[in-house]
C-alpha cells in the first residue's frame, strides 16, 4: 500500500516539486539557477532553456521538459496556439514550429539565406542543413546551344529539365522557370523582346554518370577537323551549325594528341529534358564527350544515324571535356 502510494504521488504531484537535473553545466550555462556538482539545478516552476532558467508559459513542465498541451506548440518558452503555426512558410517539428525555407534557401537561426553552391538542403525537414561539399562526378555541360527553325514566324516556349544537375549559365536569361518564351523566324532568328539572338545558351555542372563511352572513335590532333566535319555531317547540321561546334570544340581536341570522342544516345539525353512547344517537326540533339587519352585504347567503333531534317526543325548541340 505505501508502494501504491509512493507511485501515485511521482505520477500526479506537480512537476515543480522535483528540481530534477538538466544537464552538466559549464560556465555561464545556468542563468537563473544554480550549479550544484556540475549540474544545473534550475528553480521551482522554472527549466532550463538553452543556458537559462525561464518558466513554461502556457504550458507545464513535467521532468524538466516544458510540455505544451494538445493544440498547441512550443515556442522559446511559451506554448502557442497550433493556428498560428499555419500562417505562411510554416511547419510543425518535434512539436516546434519552425520557418520553411524557399527552394533556393536554408534556414540559418531564424533566418532563410541562399544556400552557397556545392551545399545540399536537407529534403527530409526542410529546415535544417546538411552541407554536403559535392564536386561533378560528371564532366559539365559545356556549351550547349539551341537554334529554333519554324515554318513561319511564330511565337515559341523552350524548356529545360535537367536531372542531377545544377545551372550555371543561361544566355538569354530564363523568361520562367527553366524556360524562355520567344518569337523565331525561320531564318533561326530568335527574338526576345527588343532584341535578335541566334541561338538560346546554357551551361550546368552535372552530378550523374550517365555519359557513355563504351563506343566511340579515336582521334588524333592531326585528323581533329576531319573527323568533326565529316561526323557532324552525317548528324544533320548545317554550315552554319558545324561552323559554330567545329569553331568551340576544335581547339579543345587539338590540345590533345589522342582523344575518345563519343557522341551521347537519347538514354543520356532522358536527364536533360527539352520541352518545345509547339513541338518540332524534327528535334536533332548532338552532345560530343572527349576525353583525353595517354595511349590507344580498344574501343567499339560508334554507328552513328543519320538524321533528317523536315518542317519546324529544332537543333541542340553541346559537350563536355574530361
Amino acid at each position: 500500500m505505501k508502494t501504491l502510494i509512493f507511485l501515485s504521488f511521482i505520477v500526479f504531484a506537480p512537476s515543480f516539486i522535483f528540481p530534477f537535473p538538466t544537464r552538466l553545466a559549464k560556465q555561464n550555462s545556468c542563468v537563473g539557477g544554480k550549479i550544484e556538482n556540475r549540474i544545473c539545478i534550475c528553480p521551482n516552476k522554472t527549466t532550463l532553456f538553452g543556458n537559462e532558467c525561464k518558466p513554461c508559459i502556457g504550458g507545464s513542465i513535467m521532468f524538466n521538459w516544458c510540455i505544451c498541451s494538445k493544440g498547441r506548440y512550443l515556442d522559446g518558452n511559451q506554448c502557442k496556439l497550433l493556428k498560428d503555426c499555419d500562417l505562411g512558410y510554416m511547419r510543425l517539428y518535434n512539436n516546434r514550429c519552425i520557418k520553411k525555407c524557399p527552394d533556393n534557401q536554408i534556414r540559418i537561426g531564424n533566418e532563410c539565406k541562399i544556400y552557397p553552391r556545392g551545399s545540399k538542403k536537407n529534403e527530409i525537414y526542410n529546415t535544417y542543413i546538411k552541407f554536403i561539399k559535392k564536386k561533378p562526378l560528371a564532366p559539365s555541360y559545356m556549351k550547349p546551344v539551341i537554334y529554333l527553325y519554324p515554318k513561319e514566324t511564330m511565337d515559341i516556349s523552350v524548356r529545360l529539365n535537367i536531372k542531377n544537375s545544377k545551372f550555371t549559365t543561361i544566355y538569354p536569361k530564363f523568361n520562367e522557370k527553366n524556360g524562355w518564351n520567344v518569337k523565331a523566324k525561320p531564318n533561326g532568328d530568335i527574338l526576345i523582346k527588343d532584341k535578335t539572338y541566334p541561338y538560346l545558351f546554357w551551361e550546368a555542372d552535372s552530378y550523374s554518370q550517365q555519359q557513355e563511352t563504351n563506343e566511340g572513335f579515336l582521334v588524333t590532333k592531326e585528323n581533329a577537323e576531319n573527323f568533326l566535319e565529316e561526323k557532324l555531317e552525317i548528324l544533320g547540321l548545317n554550315a552554319k551549325e558545324k561552323t559554330d561546334f567545329i569553331t568551340f570544340w576544335l581547339p579543345v581536341l587539338l590540345k590533345n594528341k589522342l582523344s575518345l570522342c563519343s557522341f551521347q544516345s537519347k538514354r543520356f539525353f532522358d536527364d536533360i529534358e527539352l520541352k518545345v512547344t509547339p513541338r518540332p517537326d524534327s528535334l536533332i540533339r548532338v552532345f560530343l564527350t572527349i576525353k583525353k587519352l595517354d595511349t590507344p585504347i580498344n574501343i567499339k567503333e560508334q554507328k552513328l544515324v543519320s538524321n533528317k531534317r523536315k518542317g519546324f526543325t529544332v537543333i541542340e548541340w553541346g559537350g563536355s571535356n574530361s
